[in-house]
């Protein structure tokens, strides 16, 4: 999972940092920086074996917050948007939505597999 992870959060940074070069935007980094946390928690975890179940479900607490920001941006305000950034809300809402439930399928995987060694 945290392979996966890592991979999401380079394309979130490319996402962002593509966006900052087109727009010049501060707020077109926002992908970017969900990126860079996401890939820190990524290290960490691949860093300390020991802490990657807990790192992993902050990496899966990042991937929701960071698929609720741009869900909220656009029901708000999708008609008032560029063409850019509906583009980088749709990217990184498809991004943070898809890591968020691979982590959730990882999760109940791990448990399902955990339960019968435990009963």
């Amino acid at each position: 999972m945290l392979k996966t992870t890592n991979v999401f959060a380079v394309l979130l940074i490319a996402l962002g940092v593509g966006a900052f070069l087109t727009s010049s935007s501060p707020t077109a980094l926002l992908p970017a920086y969900v990126g860079g946390v996401l890939l820190a928690v990524g290290g960490l975890a691949i860093a300390f074996a020991t802490a990657s179940k807990p790192l992993t479900t902050v990496a899966m607490v990042v991937a929701l917050l960071g698929a609720l920001a741009p869900a909220a941006a656009l029901l708000n305000r999708a008609s008032q948007m560029s063409s850019l950034a509906l583009t980088v809300n749709l990217g990184m809402l498809a991004l943070c939505a898809t890591l968020f439930i691979l982590h959730v399928r990882w999760y109940l995987q791990s448990r399902r597999a955990a339960a019968p060694a435990a009963g």
